[in-house]
């Protein structure tokens, strides 16, 4: 038994629910590993023209999202939260986040200069 909030089947199922959703924004979840250490965790890439991506998610709760611009490897998007569950509702909107610089990394660019000024 271990202490963990998260079951890593339920990373996997929780990756593979979002199958058809990322179809429909042309972004394709290109493949899934596990990792059987000592704390378990499952990591998904992610492909569009524009971006490609990771999420790694750990039985602990622990989740890093990355997403670099597919034209100069630029990371436009880099997030660490911690959720006690994959319901969390942080969890959603760092996921939405993800999706919106998957499908438009350019838009790093824009934030950034927005917030210089």
């Amino acid at each position: 038994m271990n202490d963990y909030p998260i079951d890593l089947q339920e990373i996997l199922a929780w990756f593979r629910s979002k199958d058809q959703a990322l179809k429909d924004l042309g972004i394709t979840l290109a493949d899934v590993r596990e990792s059987h250490t000592a704390k378990p965790s499952a990591a998904a890439n992610f492909d569009t023209a524009p971006a490609i991506g990771q999420i790694i998610a750990w039985v602990s709760g622990e989740i890093d999202f990355q997403v670099l611009r597919a034209s100069d490897g630029k990371g436009v998007f880099l997030r660490h939260e911690v959720v006690p569950s994959l319901n969390a509702p942080s969890l959603d909107n760092t996921y939405n986040d993800f999706l919106r610089y998957m499908t438009h990394p350019d838009e790093a660019d824009e934030h950034a200069a927005t917030q210089q000024e």
